[in-house]
């Protein structure tokens, strides 16, 4: 096993940009900028194809909101909504894509004119659902089959359609690409991911480019974007998530706290990313907007960095008086749900490009891709612990909890 010694030691040799406005920035690879100049070669704004005839023909109108994020990781596995999974025989592999509740909702109520209010537009998947999203996308599977891609024909074969998340063992490391879309009012995401050995064989179909990128090359680096989380405070829960309750009502800590009311809060809130491959963040002090809802924040600081530190999980049980506690399999048993874990408070998040990134400055006003009526998310470490609501705690701000995802 790598001492920390040797972990430190790997970190300093990894290729870093010198320290800037934003700190010491990892480089990008060979494959990573291939990668980039291959989708703009399919779409030269990143966005998603929306109107390719097939997908026009199986959902109707959909418009990609935003460019690729392209994540050299397997990110987003647990966010609820749709996963198909797919396999390809004749390369010996598996894909998968993602499509969020809020959307897969909207594609299905256009398909069969239905009217959902907005405030169901979380609630899960019914089984219906499934089946009319499953049969949809079985059917343009097969009217692909006949095409032929940068890789051979289409015959990929779908093994299921649902809830669970994409199995992503022994496929080895994963790429994540994901893109913002939006059908009718609503808005969301969708992902695909890929294994990285596909995404070798795709680029090796072509020379990699130059290293020395043309004017046309410049700008689309420039669109690069990054995700940002506004966090708004954290909520500890010493006896772990499986106290969590819908319904229950939960305060935030210490001086992080959230004044005002639920449709104009007021307090501090970070505005933060994190750097890939190292142990740093990067953050803006904020605050919302008065009468936004928390949809708007104020910068009030220029970026800033500062390291991260993984703090230790506190394995010990609750105090317990029973002489058998000790035992792993007695009454005082340490379950996963009974760690001690603080969630993060996120209002929304917010894609930024670099041209924009090294635009902001105090002052300046930013939107996060939330409606003010949606729920504020509970996550660790990135990923979706709870979703709840704003309420009004005596003169401050708490999270009533509508949806545990355990």
């Amino acid at each position: 096993m790598a001492s920390a010694s040797d972990h430190d030691e790997a970190e300093v040799r990894r290729p870093m940009v010198e320290s800037g406005p934003l700190g010491r920035l990892p480089l990008l690879s060979h494959r990573q900028v291939h990668l980039e100049y291959r989708l703009g070669r399919i779409t030269p704004d990143g966005r998603l194809p929306t109107t390719s005839p097939g997908l026009v023909e199986l959902f109707g109108p959909v418009r990609s909101s935003s460019r690729a994020e392209v994540l050299w990781r397997a990110s987003g596995l647990g966010r609820p909504g749709l996963v198909a999974q797919f396999s390809w025989p004749r390369l010996s592999t598996r894909l998968a894509i993602g499509i969020e509740t809020p959307i897969a909702h909207a594609l299905v109520d256009r398909l069969l004119g239905d009217d959902r209010p907005p405030t169901e537009g979380r609630l899960q998947l019914t089984p219906v659902e499934w089946g009319v999203l499953t049969f949809l996308i079985a059917r343009g599977l097969s009217n692909a089959a006949d095409q032929s891609g940068p890789l051979g024909p289409w015959d990929l074969l779908m093994d299921r359609a649902g809830p669970d998340p994409f199995d992503v063992r022994q496929l080895g490391t994963i790429v994540t690409l994901r893109w913002g879309i939006r059908v009718g009012d609503v808005d969301g995401s969708v992902r695909l991911w890929l294994p990285e050995s596909l995404v070798a064989l795709w680029l090796a179909t072509e020379p990699t480019p130059s290293t020395e990128p043309g004017p046309a090359e410049s700008r689309r680096f420039r669109e690069l974007s990054s995700l940002w989380r506004a966090e708004a405070g954290t909520i500890s829960l010493p006896r772990g998530v499986g106290t969590l309750r819908v319904g229950g009502v939960l305060p935030l800590l210490g001086g992080s706290r959230l004044r005002g009311t639920p449709q104009s809060p007021s307090g501090p809130v970070e505005l933060t990313a994190r750097l890939s491959g190292t142990h740093h963040r990067l953050w803006f002090s904020s605050e919302p907007v008065a009468g936004s809802g928390g949809l708007l924040l104020n910068l009030k600081s220029g970026v800033r960095s500062n390291p991260v530190f993984r703090e230790g999980l506190a394995l010990s049980h609750p105090a317990s008086t029973d002489p058998n506690a000790g035992s792993s399999q007695g009454p005082g048993a340490v379950s996963p749900t009974d760690i001690p874990i603080t969630l993060t408070v996120e209002l929304g998040r917010v894609n930024f490009t670099l041209s924009r990134l090294a635009d902001l400055k105090p002052g300046d006003v930013v939107e996060l891709g939330r409606h003010s009526r949606e729920p504020v998310e509970l996550t660790s470490g990135g990923r979706l612990v709870a979703r709840g609501e704003l309420v009004l705690i005596d003169t401050e701000l708490g999270v009533r909890v509508t949806n545990i995802f355990l």
